[in-house]
């Protein structure tokens, strides 16, 4: 029997506000073996993990235990930890653009574990285990600096910082949520050849069906489904279980759907099962009686025949919905021609865009896919004209907007909030400084608009927007750093929709997200469509472009093709 790493036992957590994130967790994890901690966001998975490695906040009330190695966590002092840190149990954050000092090479990062325990690295282990990542040229990489990078190649910087210590234990909180397909693929599957166990918290049940050997549903800060990942995905048996897959994708015929209601607020008591007043099979008895886990499952009104989920089908082409009929072609929004994108000069020039040329019309839905660092976030920001090219011409709205050479927009629609980005990095695209409220009506304000509400209006207007996104329940006051990526991610796209822009460039807009959000901003970004927008998005979801646009273009080493 493989050594058991990682040991929770009842473990319960309560945070300074009173919010019970944690409720009686249970289950070990061997050597070798992957466990994926899966479920909305705020169900505690991230709680969960931290908690492990003593990465809570010091006003967190922590009971029961964890046994990480034989080594007691849940009460240890502040040395044991740091000893556990990176030689016994690498981390690796959700956040990559946050996990990483924008002064500091990345040579540095990935040498963390080494700096904290005045060690050195072993010649060419970073380089080897960036190269196992899919890094090429890892020895020139490690030289830049983390924003040179590409969110996908940072996100394995950060990756092989916490594994090229050959820890014992990984921790992964979403480590592959800014990776396609293949290079997600890759990821696990070298973190998995290490020999070490794997807890991943993860939205992405593709990644999960795939490389996780078992899988523990979150819900309101217990697990209320556990078994291994074949069983849960082809026949779930917790209503909540079967809720989040037809949320996915992956999972679902045609768009997702999104789970009906909310989770409860942890903050206020909760009686019964918790997923009672949003289940539909929910009896009298559920909102009674919270039920234990008892053979992977905790629902007491279930039986061994309940009728099965659909199971993972993977894709092995990908066709893109095809786009309504229409009788007279809409008029084009946005029209790049023969733009290209060079940063730097001479033989170290990074040509990031090709000759691209593509034309979006109003109303229309585009996706652009691709590996990471094949130049689709910066074709976004050309389309956007945030960069200028360095060739080509880029239109809005039948108005010239940038062309190689110019200094700043041309076009009064690059500078009205016609064009609206939602970025990679939602924390990134928000003031750290602002009350969320002002980031989402920002470009309400700006000068070139003619219909610009008073101060006192701006709040009302956040809160409609917020409420669009699914966070009515949220402090609009609140500065970025005190709500989740996930909220800020909705924070990002609420103000992208506030302004009512004839173009959305969306990058990587629900990689934050959980399976049952995600489907609502499907929902809402195909209504905004239907409105008139048009949309512009970039994902390494093949299943979500699928589902959602009219067509998909592909780019491979910045060069766009299908267009």
């Amino acid at each position: 029997m493989n050594r058991v790493v990682l040991q929770y036992d009842q473990l319960a957590v309560t945070y300074a506000d009173g919010a019970q994130a944690v409720r009686g967790v249970s289950f070990s994890l061997c050597a070798g073996e992957c466990l994926a901690l899966v479920g909305e966001s705020g169900c505690g998975k991230t709680t969960i993990a931290r908690a492990a490695l003593g990465l809570l906040p010091s006003s967190a009330a922590v009971v029961g235990s964890i046994r990480l190695s034989e080594n007691e966590v849940v009460g240890a002092p502040p040395e044991t930890i740091r000893t556990l840190r990176g030689l016994v149990a690498g981390f690796v954050a959700q956040n990559p653009f946050e996990a990483c000092n924008p002064l500091d090479r990345v040579a540095l990062h990935v040498a963390e574990a080494w700096r904290a325990h005045r060690q050195v690295p072993p010649s060419g282990r970073i380089s080897a285990t960036l190269g196992a990542l899919g890094i090429a040229n890892p020895a020139q990489q490690l030289r830049r600096y983390p924003h040179q990078w590409s969110g996908g190649m940072l996100q394995r910087a950060t990756i092989a910082a916490a594994a090229a210590h050959r820890p014992l234990l990984l921790i992964a909180d979403e480590p592959t949520s800014a990776l396609d397909a293949d290079r997600a693929d890759a990821t696990l599957a070298a973190l998995r050849a290490t020999g070490a166990a794997v807890l991943l918290v993860s939205h992405d049940i593709g990644v999960v069906a795939r490389h996780a050997d078992r899988i523990a549903v979150c819900y309101a800060g217990r697990i209320v489904e556990l078994g291994t990942s074949s069983e849960i995905l082809a026949r779930p048996r917790h209503p909540y279980t079967r809720a989040l897959l037809a949320a996915t994708p992956r999972c679902a015929q045609g768009m997702p759907t999104p789970l009906a209601g909310a989770p409860p607020r942890l903050t206020d008591p909760i009686s019964g099962c918790a997923f009672a007043p949003r289940c539909t099979l929910a009896q009298p008895a559920c909102h009674q009686h919270d039920p234990p886990l008892r053979a992977g499952v905790a629902c007491p009104i279930l039986g061994p025949d309940a009728v099965p989920a659909p199971a993972i089908q993977q894709p092995e082409t990908h066709t893109a919905r095809p786009a309504a009929a229409r009788s007279a072609a809409p008029e084009i929004i946005v029209e790049a021609r023969q733009v290209a994108q060079r940063y730097g000069q001479g033989g170290q020039a990074v040509h990031a865009v090709r000759q691209a040329s593509l034309a979006v019309r109003r109303g229309e839905i585009v996706g652009i896919a691709g590996p990471s660092g094949c130049g689709k976030s910066t074709l976004l920001r050309l389309l956007a004209t945030i960069e200028t090219p360095s060739g080509g011409e880029v239109w809005l709205g039948g108005e010239l907007a940038s062309r190689a050479g110019s200094h700043r927009p041309l076009s009064r629609l690059a500078r009205s909030g016609f064009v609206m980005p939602i970025f990679q990095d939602p924390i990134g695209s928000l003031d750290l400084r602002w009350a969320i409220w002002r980031s989402i009506t920002e470009p309400l304000s700006a000068p070139h608009r003619a219909d610009r509400p008073r101060p006192a209006q701006r709040r009302s207007i956040a809160r409609e927007h917020l409420a669009a996104v699914g966070l009515s329940h949220i402090d609009i006051e609140a500065r970025p750093t005190e709500i989740s990526i996930g909220q800020c991610q909705r924070v990002a796209i609420a103000r992208a929709l506030c302004a009512a822009p004839g173009l959305i460039v969306a990058d990587e807009p629900t990689s934050a997200l959980d399976a049952s959000v995600a489907a609502a901003i499907l929902h809402l970004l195909a209504a905004t469509a239907r409105s008139g927008t048009a949309i512009v998005i970039v994902s390494h979801d093949w299943a979500l472009l699928d589902v959602l646009c009219d067509r998909v273009l592909t780019m491979s080493d910045g060069i766009l093709t299908g267009a």
